[in-house]
């Protein structure tokens, strides 16, 4: 059974298809059969969508099944019922019947084609029956048109079918199918007779069960060599020339089969002009949509830039080491010079490969691109260009003529400037009127006799031949030169864009950085206003708030903004993000916006979405363009990659820290409770054994024992709370003025019992010094630091604690310090006092556990701090000793309470003995006999 509705999809769903060759065969039925068999199984099954038949026993079946409502969708005033993809993914059963897997949605679907609506159930994790004919198979279609005489125009690429976990073929021999039709029970009476004399004839059906039947074995065979040797691995790839020509689908299906049959992949290869998109930008898009053929039936696409689609043909097929190249041929008589000239010159460039030519019989275009371009394209600036190379020849010509007339230097000078304003020409028009205006122009203004059309010399159409010649070649080689410095120009700019764009995204330090950057780049190849998404699976709905990049200089108003952020356009966005697919402007998915949405990805997970936005409906980018938007999308979803592994593997390390933490705190424990917690029992069973005979001091003196053992645990594990809790930030600091004197007096009175054995002094510059603070923070500090000198300094040594005045950059501190003159610590172990379960050396030779200490208190007084924004700061003594002082802001002394002495203690309890301790020394019998509230003998 399937999990509840709100848990998120294990993985990707499974498809099954019901196959067949012809409408009327059974499909739908075989489905909803199917169906019931795994509602009967315990399965949750909902039918998304049916074609409403008029067929009853398939009607029936509909029975007992959940029938999903269709979604309305208003097209030319006319409503049409749909599938509701939004609502299956609501529902998201275990199982949802779709049929009519090839079917086109009206517009205001979110996708055009159905098939697309599929693939987004399968990776929602919802399992999908379908139905399709072997008719709507992409790779199928040509062979179909020719055997049927009907374009089929709604097709699904292979890759879908091939794809599929399941493949049912629903099999009728054609004589049963044709008794059906004249039945009445696939179509209406009238239309099932208009059938019958036209695509149902009996030879079509048995061709298309035969296609039918050899289709699904191919898939089995297809399936069983993809699992046990890869298709790059085991057979021949294959590279086809891609073109404008609508003929082109033909040449890349042919292409597609052939490339299974080997057994190996195909590569559909385009060559675009370098001003392929300016100059024809209908053939651009041609050849963006030949190119989306190719891909959709899954082959790989590549595009190159130049002027002559054969030799980058055959040069990518050399680098790339494929033999098995397919190019489309010129229909029509009156081209085959073409069709002859493309084939040898491709056998010519690649004599090593073997050359497929795939004629385009139902293509009633002609293959304009396939030869090189031959810029006879008419143009007002190149007519004008010619006309005035030939005017400005002339008028020098007529000068030099005047002054000398000699045939040779007017011959160079008609050749001289065709060449020059070559250089500014779009195309081969300008050459050829050029040459042809220079050989009219020089007949008629310098042979004899002039000011005619005649040419008496002998020598003339020998001259007239080579002026026309060099004219067109000079002019032809200039203009192709210029192209080729174009198209080396666009290459070097990709270079450097994608260059600069690596550099960048290497430097960026964080996600929205990166895809700032990759925005920035966009702007900058585009000229066009890029509005970017960053992913955050934290944010409702998975993206940040949008930003918009605009053009520099453009002047955008808030408006087109606001626009570009609506509501509408933010929801395709989520949908990129959620299914990591393009979708908008210029697609098949949710193409009602403004903008085209990429998503900024890697193979694993989408780091955020980029729209582009789109002037026109029909807009696209060249495909210099899109490559280069992709291979920069790409670069920074690696970069993006790199940023968040870096961050994974801090937390990785982050975590090996705090597990290693954890178990250095785990050994500490159980080593240095081992001692007090012996104490206590042995102290107890003592108490408690009827044997013993203890007189009143021996029993008060255990009970201290026990006392002072206890006591010394709760403080211990008080600390590590503490250390615990400031780290985590959990621990809260309340700022608030305090009398220092109260905090030396907390501090002291909870001090060590040890510290009887040393010589205490307190030193205030005023009685009523205040501070701002955490006072109950602040005492556990001094506690930790006079503890940490009672057990560093022999007995008899002197601790003197003390609070001065402060002034630093214009503001009033409060400086305290805890001062001894012991040993000192050495410069070596400085730097480390302060780390957590670090012990300093003992003292007398003292060393194991004759000091209780798990080196915490040092650092819990750094943390504490460190929460006050201060720090503690370590320094020698004179001339021996160590010196720990920190400093907090200063307070002032409220007025009304200035005369209260000691009480003035900002709402803190204090008791008389907190009176002031101005120049106080204690002796070892006036310290208190209370345990501290730190750990004693701590570490430094």
């Amino acid at each position: 059974m399937r999990e509840e509705a709100d848990e998120a999809p294990a993985g990707r769903g499974k498809l099954k298809v019901f196959f067949g060759y012809a409408a009327g065969v059974g499909k739908t039925y075989a489905m909803l059969t199917e169906a019931h068999r795994a509602v009967a199984a315990g399965a949750d099954v909902v039918v998304g969508y049916v074609e409403p038949h008029t067929r009853a026993d398939t009607l029936a079946l509909l029975d007992g099944l959940e029938v999903l409502p269709c979604a309305t969708v208003h097209h030319r005033g006319i409503a049409l019922r749909e599938f509701d993809l939004d609502g299956a993914l609501a529902r998201r059963p275990e199982v949802i019947l779709v049929d009519e897997l090839a079917h086109t949605n009206a517009p205001g679907c979110r996708h055009r084609k159905r098939y697309q609506d599929v693939e987004e159930l399968l990776r929602a994790g919802i399992d999908v029956y379908t139905t399709v004919n072997v008719q709507h198979l992409e790779g199928l279609n040509d062979k179909i048109a020719a055997i049927t005489a009907v374009a089929v125009s709604e097709r699904i690429p292979d890759r879908i079918f091939d794809a599929a976990d399941s493949v049912e073929l629903v099999d009728l021999e054609p004589a049963d199918l044709i008794a059906r039709l004249e039945a009445g029970k696939v179509y209406a009476p009238v239309r099932a007779k208009a059938a019958l004399a036209h695509f149902f004839s009996k030879p079509n059906l048995a061709a298309l069960r035969e296609m039918a039947l050899r289709r699904a074995a191919d898939r089995l065979t297809r399936a069983s060599t993809g699992t046990s040797v890869p298709r790059s691995d085991a057979g021949e790839d294959v590279l086809v020339l891609v073109t404008a020509d609508a003929g082109a689908p033909r040449v890349i299906r042919a292409a597609v089969n052939l490339a299974e049959a080997l057994h190996g992949r195909c590569t559909a290869l385009a060559v675009e002009d370098p001003d392929g998109r300016e100059g024809d930008p209908e053939g651009a898009k041609a050849l963006r949509r030949a190119l989306d053929v190719a891909e959709g039936m899954g082959a790989r696409g590549v595009t190159l830039s130049g002027d002559d689609p054969v030799m980058p043909f055959a040069h990518y097929a050399a680098t790339a080491g494929i033999r098995q190249l397919v190019v489309g041929a010129c229909p029509g008589h009156h081209r085959r010079w073409r069709r002859r000239a493309v084939a040898d010159r491709v056998m010519r460039a690649a004599p090593e490969a073997t050359v497929t030519v795939v004629p385009p019989v139902d293509a009633p275009s002609v293959l304009r691109r396939l030869h090189a371009r031959s810029g006879f394209t008419p143009t007002v600036a190149d007519g004008a260009r010619a006309l005035a190379a030939v005017a400005v020849a002339t008028a020098i010509s007529a000068a030099s003529w005047a002054i000398s007339p000699a045939t040779s230097v007017i011959l160079m000078v008609y050749l001289l400037v065709a060449l020059l304003l070559a250089t500014r020409a779009d195309g081969f028009l300008y050459a050829a009127l050029v040459a042809l205006g220079s050989v009219v122009a020089y007949n008629f203004f310098f042979t004899a006799p002039r000011f005619t059309f005649h040419a008496y010399g002998l020598s003339a159409p020998v001259i007239f031949a080579f002026l026309l010649m060099g004219t067109l070649a000079a002019s032809s080689l200039a203009i192709r030169l210029k192209r080729q410095a174009a198209t080396a120009a666009r290459r070097s700019y990709r270079t450097e864009v994608l260059l600069e764009s690596s550099r960048k995204l290497q430097a960026a330090t964080t996600l929205g950085a990166c895809l700032e950057t990759a925005a920035a780049q966009v702007v900058k190849i585009l000229d066009r206003p890029v509005v970017i998404y960053q992913a955050d699976a934290a944010v409702p709905g998975g993206l940040r708030p949008p930003r918009v990049f605009d053009v520099p200089g453009s002047g955008g108003g808030d408006g087109s903004c606001a626009a570009l952020v609506a509501p509408g356009e933010a929801a395709v966005a989520a949908w990129v993000a959620a299914n990591g697919e393009p979708a908008g402007a210029t697609t098949d998915t949710l193409r009602e916006t403004r903008c085209l949405y990429l998503p900024i990805r890697t193979a694993e997970r989408v780091f955020g979405v980029a729209g582009l936005v789109m002037e026109q409906d029909s807009e696209d980018f060249g495909a210099f363009e899109r490559n280069l938007l992709v291979a920069l999308l790409d670069e920074c979803g690696q970069a993006a990659q790199t940023l968040a592994l870096a961050a994974e593997r801090r937390d990785l390390s982050v975590r090996a820290e705090k597990e290693t933490l954890r178990s250095n705190l785990l050994r500490a424990i159980s080593h240095d409770l081992r001692t007090p917690l012996t104490s206590i029992s042995g102290d107890a069973d003592m108490l408690l054994s009827s044997d013993a005979a203890l007189d009143a001091a021996q029993r008060r003196r255990l009970l201290s024992d026990i006392s002072e053992d206890a006591t010394w645990l709760i403080d211990l594990v008080e600390n590590l709370l503490s250390v615990t809790r400031l780290d985590d930030g959990a621990e809260p600091v309340t700022m608030q003025p305090e009398l220092v004197a109260d905090i030396f007096a907390d501090a002291l009175r909870h001090g060590s019992r040890a510290a009887a054995d040393h010589e205490l002094a307190v030193s205030l510059d005023d009685e009523f010094l205040m501070a701002s603070m955490d006072g109950r923070l602040i005492v556990q500090v001094v506690v930790n630091l006079v503890n940490n000198a009672v057990a560093y300094t022999p007995a008899g040594s002197r601790i003197s604690v003390g609070a001065h005045r402060e002034r630093r950059r214009g503001a009033d501190f409060v400086v305290i310090t805890v001062a001894d003159d012991g040993p000192g610590i050495p410069d070596g172990e400085k730097a480390r006092v302060f780390d957590l379960f670090y012990h300093g050396g003992s003292v007398g030779g003292e060393g194991g556990d004759a000091r209780r200490g798990m080196g915490l208190g040092l650092a819990l007084c750094r943390s504490i701090l460190r929460a006050h924004g201060s720090d503690i700061v370590l320094t020698d003594a004179q001339p021996h000793g160590c010196v720990f002082s920190f400093r907090l802001p200063a307070a002032a002394l409220p007025e009304e309470s200035a005369g209260a002495g000691a009480g003035a203690t900002g709402g803190r309890d204090t008791s008389p003995t907190a009176a002031p301790l101005s120049a106080v020394r204690l002796s070892a019998s006036g310290a208190s006999g209370e345990k501290p509230a730190g750990e004693g003998g701590e570490a430094r």
